[in-house]
This record gives C-alpha cells, structure tokens and sequence, in this order.
C-alpha cells in the first residue's frame, strides 16, 4: 500500500481508518497555491524576486475575482512572499530541487509517497523542508525523522549532517531540526510496526 507522507499523522493514530484517509480528496486550488506556485518560480528562475511576483499576480488574477476582499489577502500573500524570500535568504543556503517526489519503503510491502516543498544544501549536508500551514507542532510528527534517514541513504550523507524542518507560513520563518540517532532508530521501529499493523487490519 502507498500513502502520501502528509497523511502520516492521520494514520499513525489511527490505523484501522487508512482507508478512509487515504481516499479522502485533495482540496481545490487556493490562493495558498497560487502563492506556492510562485515559490516555485522562485527558486527555478535562479531567485529571481521580480519573475516570481509577476508569477503570483497573474496566477492569482486569472483565478479569483476581483473584489476588496481578495484584493486585500492578495496583498498580504505578496507581503508573505516578500517574506519568505528576505527569510530564504538568511538561511545562506545553496538551492538543489523544489517539490521533489519521495518513496519511502517502509518495509511488509507499504510505501511513503508525496512531494517536499524544497531541499537545500548546506555547508556540509542538507535541509529538508517542508510547507507548514497550522498551529500543530510540527517537530512531533513521525515524518521528519524519517525523512532524515531517507535523505541521508539518497545523498549518502551521515545523519547528523540532515537538517529537516518547515517553512512556518504562519510565523514567516525557516525551523529546523536534526534528530539523534536514539531516535531516528525508534522512529524507525514504529513506522515498520505501524506497516505491519496496517497489513494485519482486514478491508
């Protein structure tokens, strides 16, 4: 069975629902999207500011109509990617890939899929990261460690040197953490118990 990292936390906690979750629908686009998008542009324009909110105002034109009320969040999305950009830049990180797909084999035959919204490299590893748009604490969810131990095997990198985090859409800033090896190990132990869980459970 394959599942999209984002619906880990879902199926962590409640197992005998994958189903559900699972076939639960993706939302329409938004105007998050279009601001995503436009990050995108970004970083594959070579950072180029201007190309990006060019991007963004003729996607978000094109999509919603023009009324105050969305003439309002359209500029605070500008102000957000203003933001972002003046934020990325602090990082001093060297861009490598945006929305890169992942597939994480969490062994009895069940996968991790999905995209990350962006991975760097760092002056001697890399950072992981990806979108975060709620108050949840991000730092819990099995994911992260995870991804530290699959892009450390993809880059051939040691562990330590993984930085995996978020882009907090809310706070408009970069967070970031390694985690030890005590417990990338038991997070390791429980993503391949919770596969075995799910392959026990009767559809």
């Amino acid at each position: 069975m394959k599942f999209s990292h984002t619906k880990l936390e879902q199926i962590r906690h409640n197992p005998g629902n994958i189903k559900q979750i699972i076939s639960s629908g993706r939302g329409s686009f938004s105007k998050n999207s279009a601001w995503k998008f436009s990050i995108k542009k970004y970083h594959q324009k070579d950072s180029d500011k201007s190309f990006a909110f060019r991007h963004f105002e003729e996607m978000f034109d094109r999509n919603f109509v023009a009324n105050n009320g969305n003439r309002l969040i359209k500029l605070e999305l500008m102000e957000k990617l203003e933001n972002y950009i003046e934020d990325y830049e602090k990082q001093k990180f060297e861009f490598y890939d945006y929305s890169n797909r992942i597939s994480i084999d969490i062994e009895h035959g069940n996968m991790i899929s999905g995209e990350i919204f962006r991975f760097d490299k760092t002056l001697n590893g890399f950072a992981i990261t990806l979108f975060h748009n709620d108050d949840s604490i991000w730092i819990k969810e099995l994911r992260y460690p995870l991804l530290q131990i699959y892009f450390s095997n993809k880059f051939q990198c040691p562990a330590e040197l993984i930085k995996v985090g978020v882009y907090n859409f809310i706070d408009e800033v970069h967070e970031y953490n390694t985690f030890d090896e005590i417990t990338l190990q038991q997070s390791w132990e429980e993503i391949t118990k919770l596969s075995d869980t799910i392959n026990k459970i009767n559809f």
